[in-house]
């Protein structure tokens, strides 16, 4: 009797129910670096947009020092993008975003944009007392699409509403250094969305690029279409642009100061990215 129980429940096979819906799906999700590791994989992505892709050469020979760091990012959070192959794949980083407050710069490393914009107009004037600082935007290459922005974005704002940020502000780039080539580009960001004097923010002297601004520009789609989808964003979300620009030789750009006070943020624009 025994026996026959044994062998019954040796021929006996269990069905298993595996669910495959979204195992094999990609997946993307962005959220703040919570580790030193996170935060690394963030500055290998910077490493790799910033320099590699674009020069198609390493700077270093040693893997653990091929990335993008300074003396801001300890002081700062770091929004990660993270892409999943599938369900069993592990976790890469394809977007990051930094973020600063006002607080911390003022109390420990000072602003990142002070480097190439003179902020004294901005942060003396007292109109607005808990600001953000965005710099080192990236994206791969190989998800370098609007999807993967909103999703940064979307994480800024919800940043933005828990730290009760009245504005924000930083650098964004075109990719290009020779300012002739981008002349009527940044002639109509000057002429169309300039921060108001009160508050203005100025390129350094020593940094500022000759453009003579006197010059006008006509307004076209084709215009519009290559301005870099960073700032384009920007524009549709109401933002002011600061006065000059800089060319950043280290990594071969040209840089606007952008500023964004979050109570004249399109609502309509975000409601679509959030």
């Amino acid at each position: 009797m025994i026996k026959n129980t044994i062998l019954a429940y040796s021929n006996h096979t269990k069905k298993i129910y595996l669910h495959t819906k979204n195992v094999f799906k990609p997946q993307f999700f962005a959220k703040l670096a919570e580790s030193k590791s996170e935060i690394k994989q963030a500055q290998k992505l910077r490493y790799q947009v910033f320099f590699s892709d674009r020069n198609k050469k390493k700077v270093f020979n040693i893997s653990n020092f091929r990335k993008d760091s300074d003396k801001y990012d300890n002081y700062c959070d770091h929004i990660i993008v993270n892409y999943k192959q599938s369900k069993f794949s592990k976790n890469k980083v394809i977007g990051t975003y930094r973020l600063l407050k006002q607080h911390v710069a003022e109390q420990k490393i000072g602003f990142y944009s002070a480097e190439e914009y003179n902020l004294g107009k901005l942060i003396y004037s007292n109109q607005y007392t808990n600001m953000l600082e965005l710099s080192r935007s990236c994206i791969s290459e190989k998800f370098r699409n609007k999807n993967v922005l909103q999703l940064m974005w979307r994480e800024i704002y919800n940043y933005i509403n828990t730290n009760k940020i009245d504005a924000m502000f930083g650098t964004a780039s075109f990719l290009e250094t020779d300012i002739n080539k981008i002349n009527e580009q940044l002639l109509f960001l000057q002429q169309n969305y300039k921060m108001p004097e009160n508050i203005e923010v100025k390129a350094l002297k020593n940094f500022r690029a000759k453009i003579d601004y006197s010059k006008d520009v006509k307004l076209s789609f084709k215009l519009i279409k290559s301005l870099p989808t960073l700032i384009k964003g920007y524009i549709k979300l109401n933002a002011y642009i600061g006065d000059g620009a800089v060319v950043d030789h280290k990594f071969k750009t040209t840089d606007v100061f952008v500023f964004l006070p979050v109570n004249r943020i399109n609502k309509e624009y975000v409601s679509k990215i959030i």
